[in-house]
Formats: C-alpha cells, structure tokens, sequence
C-alpha cells in the first residue's frame, strides 16, 4: 500500500509535531479529572490500560502531556526495543498525562494516527531509534532529534484511510477473538473443577443411563 510512494522523503518530525506543550491545557481548572498512563499501562501490542486517573493539578507539573488520537512511544531502553507504544483513544475528557519516557508523536494535517502509530511499530524504525540512543548502558534513551533525522516518504491521505479501515476491522476481529479465548477458558477452568471434584463421572454415568 505505500511502498511505491514516488518524491522525497521527509524528516518524520515534518509530519507530527513531537511532544506537544502542556501549555494547551493550562486553562483547565485543576480539579479536571485526565488520564494517567505509567509505562506499566502501555502495552507491546498497542493497547492502553486507562483505568488511572487524576486530577490535572497533580500531573501537571512533572509528567508528560498528551491528548487524544496521540501516539505514544516509549524512548527508554529496554522499552523502547520491547514495541511499547500506542495510539492515545478514550481519554478522561481527551487529555492525558503519563510516564517521562514517553515521546509524544501528534499527527498534523493529512496524517493519521493510525499511519503514524504503526511506522513505529515498524523493525526497521525500532532499529534505527535504538542506533541512535543516547545516554549511559541501562539509561539509553531515544533523543527528540531522531525524528528529525528519520526521513520517510509521505503517503496520500485517502491510501492512510483505507489502511486505517483495514486496521479497524483487524482489531476488531481480533476483539472478537480475545472474546471467544476468554469464553473457551472460562469454560476450560470449570471443567477442571468439576473433574477433579468427581462431578463429570457422576454425570457421565447419569447420562447413560
């Protein structure tokens, strides 16, 4: 889908504006409730546990901003190398603070989360942000700078949103499946239960009777 994208590559940091100033939400009152995303919350695959909130005049001072449809990407070692990352959705009134060693990523006009998100789930790009950490052994961590050395060709607006319609329906059978799995187990774990407790011979020589 984009990989006959004809013209100059360009800087990653023409295409998203890295880490948005917290100033946009200064003039939120303090009591407003937001998400809070630590590192634990984000996932290797993309998804965000969001049971965490605070009030704004908590987070405000030492964590970093974000806002919805953001894409988060964890700068530190060994994070970073893991896949942690993922698109910012149903935040506490669309605003979020989280983790220092996040980067914040937010598309700008005719570039979509979705396009966004999954370039840096990409080896290729993990492997090039990881060549240029910086930092002491244990502490490395991806610099801003990096997205302005990363160059990539810039795909049309309507090829990113038949992509990001192939991701939906993807994830949402994906939903489906977790679903089903979860069902399956469920039911795996009674079984167990009852055999061991002697309940399935009962019924088994029940039934046949």
């Amino acid at each position: 889908m984009f990989g006959s994208i004809q013209g100059e590559k360009l800087p990653l940091s023409e295409l998203c504006e890295i880490n948005p100033p917290k100033r946009e939400v200064a003039d939120l009152k303090e009591d407003t409730i937001v998400s809070f995303i630590p590192m634990a919350n984000v996932s290797e695959n993309g998804e965000i546990d969001l049971s965490e909130t605070r009030n704004l005049g908590e987070v405000y001072k030492g964590f970093t901003y974000l806002k919805e449809n953001d894409v988060l990407f964890a700068k530190i070692t060994p994070c970073m190398e893991n896949g942690k990352g993922a698109i910012a959705k149903n935040l506490t009134n669309e605003v979020g603070f989280g983790s220092t060693e996040f980067h914040v990523l937010r598309p700008k006009e005719g570039i979509t989360s979705e396009w966004l998100y999954y370039l840096t789930t990409l080896p290729n790009f993990r492997q090039q942000a990881e060549k240029n950490m910086t930092g002491s052994a244990g502490q490395k961590r991806v610099p801003k700078q990096f997205f302005d050395k990363y160059k990539v060709n810039k795909p049309t607006i309507e090829s990113q949103e038949e992509f990001k319609k192939i991701i939906l329906k993807i994830n949402s059978q994906k939903e489906m499946l977790k679903k089903s799995l979860a069902i399956l187990d469920t039911n795996f774990q009674s079984l167990m239960q009852r055999a061991f407790k002697g309940e399935l011979f009962t019924e088994e020589k029940v039934s046949n009777l």
